[in-house]
């Protein structure tokens, strides 16, 4: 059986995750945190220990893009916001877990990419969630005074794997 797929999907994962957390730790860090008169965290900081929380704080980087720093302490777009830690934690695990089980049977790189993507965001942010009690997000896309929810890596990940996901589902899936 041929497993480029699955490495595919696999290394996926572990690149979102990496990716992910590297872009929280250079903004939260390098760019907003400064702008609070606070003291940058060195990356091995950053991972051996939760640097404080950073409250609201807002740049504007060019039209209709700002970095805006939002503690999301449910799941996307701020929906289950009472639900608790642990129970997004668990839910977002479990999720992944059974997505894993489908890379790993699937045949088809385009699938397993579409999942790796899935997987390494909800990983990211379940780390988030672990170690700040909600998931930073910082990436403020608006238009007037509409303001799309803040998101980062992880989402925009998990958002481009689903749209793969169903395009591969509905148009490229032979077996239908």
């Amino acid at each position: 059986m041929n497993r480029l797929p699955q490495i595919l999907g696999l290394g996926l994962i572990i690149d979102i995750i990496i990716l992910d957390q590297l872009s929280k730790w250079w903004v939260i860090e390098h760019i907003l945190r400064p702008q609070t008169g606070g003291e940058s965290v060195g990356l091995l900081s950053w991972i051996m220990s939760a640097p404080d929380r950073l409250g609201f704080v807002s740049i504007p980087m060019i039209d209709h893009f700002n970095l805006t720093m939002v503690w999301n302490q449910g799941v996307s777009f701020g929906m289950l916001q009472d639900a608790g830690i642990w129970p997004l934690t668990i839910l977002a695990l479990v999720v992944s877990l059974v997505l894993v089980v489908w890379l790993m049977k699937s045949t088809s790189k385009f699938e397993t990419i579409s999942l790796g993507l899935i997987i390494g965001g909800a990983i990211g942010n379940v780390i988030d969630r672990v170690r700040f009690g909600a998931v930073a997000d910082f990436f403020d896309v608006y238009i007037g005074n509409y303001h799309w929810p803040a998101f980062n890596i992880a989402d925009a990940a998990i958002c481009i794997g689903v749209a793969m996901l169903l395009v591969h589902g509905l148009f490229l899936d032979k077996k239908q």
